[in-house]
């Protein structure tokens, strides 16, 4: 076929010149009986042509033949004959392999050796690539022989890139570049539609899933009745454990943001039992200074077997020694291996003063409560007091750390106290004014305020003050007595505040002598009556009867916030009972922990020109929160601003949204106090680790911003455990197959072929050939020149 003169005699321009396998077809085939008819029928009649004429026996043989064979050729020439190269082109079927990249993939349940990570076991991810690698041979057979398309897919779906020479060497010749899983959740219906519209109108022999069968998305009718349609099967791969595990995790962590050194400072510590499986290992939640590694506190969580009932909440306390800025951090290490260690650990910063707590306290009458919690303060070392006996003769000397022979009389006298301690004392005997500062010195300053009722003046001889609006009861203020005797029990609320934990073990809470009855002595024989009704709808209890009354349990301490400060309000002052038996422990703790926690409200403010707090700082992504900005110093409230700018954004930075603060109205009770307070409220919308930031020129210097945390509903690591049942239903109902992790190399076998095989092969007709030309003139002339020759023509 190379030679020039054989592609010019057959006229060839079409067929390469390197062509293989080139043979001789017909446009127009005839079957072999007709050709054997032709042939005799040629023949036959060329011989009788030449039978009757007269000449040379062997001239009219060889004309005879001559004849024969242009006939023959005239037969070849009307078949059409041509020449063929076979061609076939093959088109190859669909290979799609979805890998799942969602944030379950990093938790580790995946039995491997002893000298594996994570004390024996391996992450889903550590699973998948290690499972890639092991197949890598099948893989690249797979795709010489189909077209294999790699989608990665979480919320959304996306092209997995072919690996690069160094990903290849560091993952042992893994097929594709799969990046780091860091989706909160899997959306694996929308991945499969999104793999059937990237496949659209071509051949596909099955899908390959690899996931763990979490999904917020699961597989619909739809698209299940989609893949049958379309005859494509899935063929799951689970990744992780089948069997169920649970992960204990930290919710959140409530400290305040500034304390005093040689208090104890309380940490709750929220936990979440993540997952549907129940039972576990004892834990311990640590509370440790960074800085130093110093454990600060402890709190051991037994084993808890069969039940689900592990304490969602743990109350911690430190008493630091430093002060400055410090960073602490609870730990959550259990005796296993977590599911997911990144939930085992919160940091938070928090400042510690070097000053004692300050104290005022004001009485009207020496009663016990009077005597033992004066004492009390004096006894205390983190605690400077100040006491102030109205009934007491002029000549009496007023007792506390710090005496003073008047009350303040001004603001600035006023500021030193942390805590302004009201017991049984007459309104009547402050001024207005006075009556004014301990309002202000509580809204604007955070001041704590501690009122302890009694029998004679409080709360009774305070209606119609300003400071009525500090007490957290409606209505009337003359209180009667219960009228019988009372065992006092906290509320949940206490618990959350690290308030009332009275016991000698400090995790164990309240003790059982102080809430039954049948003790005598811990009964308190008078307590005010206050409707659960008639609280404020700000306030909250902290402590309540043990009983119940008219099908209620009274409120005996009550919590209300008022501006930047905190009130307590105790509706008895028999606590001085407590002391049978135990000495002063039990009542030490009880007002301690009050005062302490009161006073801590103080220091959020100190030396701030401007405070800025979020409410809730954890929610969900469909939860408004709330967002107040406080302007304490005077220059900034004086300011006529009808709002200020915030921003929410990522902790790196990111802006989220924009939000406009809008000044509370002049009616409102801040403005009277002379406290400029803008607020707003706003849905984040999307989850992870934010903050809000005031975003304006003017407050720049002061550095307002809150961290919130906002987590979705559907964040898949509340679930960790695996679905595999989902994934073999899914691979059942498609006509596929689930696949364990060691039966990988029988997926080639598994995986129809619906590759399409098109037979398009070239041709060239030679009938018109200058080599069929020449021949049919050959045979002609020749023919006639033999006839001229033995003289037949």
């Amino acid at each position: 076929m190379n030679h020039g003169l054989i592609r010019w005699l057959l006229d060839l321009d079409v067929i390469p010149p390197d062509a293989q396998g080139v043979r001789l077809v017909w446009e127009h085939a005839w079957p072999g009986w007709v050709w054997v008819v032709l042939l005799l029928g040629a023949a036959l009649l060329s011989a009788w042509s030449y039978t009757r004429l007269l000449g040379p026996a062997r001239g009219r043989a060889v004309l005879a033949v001559t004849r024969t064979l242009l006939v023959v050729l005239i037969l070849l020439i009307i078949s059409g004959p041509m020449l063929q190269q076979p061609r076939e082109t093959v088109e190859q079927d669909w290979v799609i392999v979805l890998v799942d990249r969602s944030a379950s993939m990093n938790i580790s349940d995946v039995q491997a050796s002893p000298s594996a990570v994570q004390g024996g076991r391996l992450s889903r991810d550590d699973q998948l690539r290690l499972l890639l690698r092991e197949h890598a041979q099948m893989w690249q057979h797979l795709a010489e022989a189909r077209h294999v398309v790699w989608l990665g897919f979480h919320d959304a779906t996306f092209n997995l890139p072919t690996a690069s020479p160094a990903s290849r060497a560091a993952d042992l010749a893994a097929p594709v570049d799969l990046g780091e899983p860091s989706g909160r959740r899997t959306r694996l219906n929308a991945a499969l539609e999104q793999a059937l519209q990237r496949a659209a109108a071509r051949a596909v022999s099955g899908i390959v899933l690899f996931s763990d069968g979490r999904t917020t998305d699961p597989p619909t009718r739809a698209i299940i009745s989609r893949l049958r349609s379309d005859k494509i099967s899935v063929f799951a791969v689970g990744l992780g454990s089948s069997e169920p595990f649970g992960d204990l995790a930290i919710r959140s962590v409530e400290a305040p943001q500034r304390a005093f050194i040689r208090d104890e400072v309380p940490v709750v510590v929220e936990l979440d039992q993540l997952g549907s499986a129940v039972g576990g290992a004892p834990a311990v939640v640590r509370l440790i200074d960074e800085t130093t590694g110093q454990e600060l506190d402890r709190v051991e969580l037994p084993d808890w077997g069969d039940s689900i009932d592990r304490p969602g909440r743990v109350a911690m306390t430190a008493r630091p020694l430093l002060a400055g800025e410090a960073t602490w951090k609870v730990v959550v290490q259990s005796d296993q291996p977590d599911l997911v260690s990144e939930n085992n650990v919160r940091t938070f910063r928090i400042e510690l003063i070097d000053r004692p707590l300050r104290v005022l306290f004001v009485d009207g009458y020496p009663r016990w409560e009077y005597r033992y919690l004066k004492n009390l303060l004096i006894r205390e070392k983190s605690i400077e007091s100040s006491v102030m006996l109205i009934s007491a003769d002029r000549d009496f000397a007023q007792e506390g750390n710090q005496p003073i022979s008047r009350l303040p009389r001004s603001p600035e006298e006023f500021a030193p106290f942390d805590v302004i301690l009201l017991g049984d004392v007459p309104a009547s005997f402050f001024s207005p004014e006075q009556l004014d500062m301990i309002r202000d010195h509580v809204a604007q300053r955070g001041a704590g305020l501690l009122w302890i009722g009694g029998e004679r003046y409080t709360p009774s001889t305070y209606a119609g003050t300003v400071l009525a609006d500090l007490l957290p009861m409606r209505g009337s203020l003359a209180l009667r007595a219960i009228g019988s005797p009372v065992n006092m029990v906290p509320t949940a609320l206490a618990d959350r505040l690290g308030l009332l934990r009275l016991a000698s073990d400090d995790h164990a809470g309240w003790p059982r002598e102080l809430a039954e009855a049948s003790f005598g002595w811990s009964r308190l024989h008078y307590a005010q009556r206050i409707e659960p009704g008639r609280l404020k709808p700000t306030a909250e209890v902290l402590a309540e009867t043990a009983a119940e009354f008219r099908g209620a349990r009274l409120p005996l301490v009550i919590h209300l916030r008022y501006g930047a400060g905190q009130i307590v309000y105790v509706a008895t002052d028999e606590t001085w009972r407590w002391r049978y038996g135990r000495g002063e422990l039990l009542p030490e703790r009880f007002w301690v922990q009050i005062i302490r926690m009161l006073g801590r409200e103080s220091l959020a403010g100190l030396g701030d020109a401007a405070t800025l707090d979020v409410n809730p700082r954890r929610l969900t992504t469909s939860q408004a929160m709330r967002i107040n900005l406080e302007l304490l110093d005077a220059r900034l409230a004086q300011e006529s601003r009808l709002s200020i700018a915030a921003i929410v954004e990522t902790s790196d930075g990111t802006p989220i949204a924009e939000i406009e603060l809008h000044r509370l109205d002049r009616s409102s009770r801040l403005d009277r106090d002379r406290v400029a307070n803008y607020a707003a409220t706003f849905v984040p919308g999307v989850s992870g680790q934010l903050r809000v930031r005031i975003n304006d020129p003017t407050l720049a210097d002061l550095t307002l911003e809150v961290p919130i945390e906002v987590y979705a509903p559907d964040d898949e690591l509340r679930r960790p455990e695996t679905d595999h049942p989902l994934l073999e239903v899914l691979a059942a109902q498609t006509g596929g197959r689930m696949l364990a992790p060691d039966e990988l190399d029988q997926l080639p076998s598994l995986l129809p072929n619906r590759s399409v095989r098109t037979i398009n092969p070239i041709t060239e007709r030679i009938w018109d050939s200058p080599l069929a030309f020449g021949l049919l003139l050959l045979l002609a002339a020749g023919e006639w020149v033999g006839r001229k020759l033995i003289r037949l023509a």
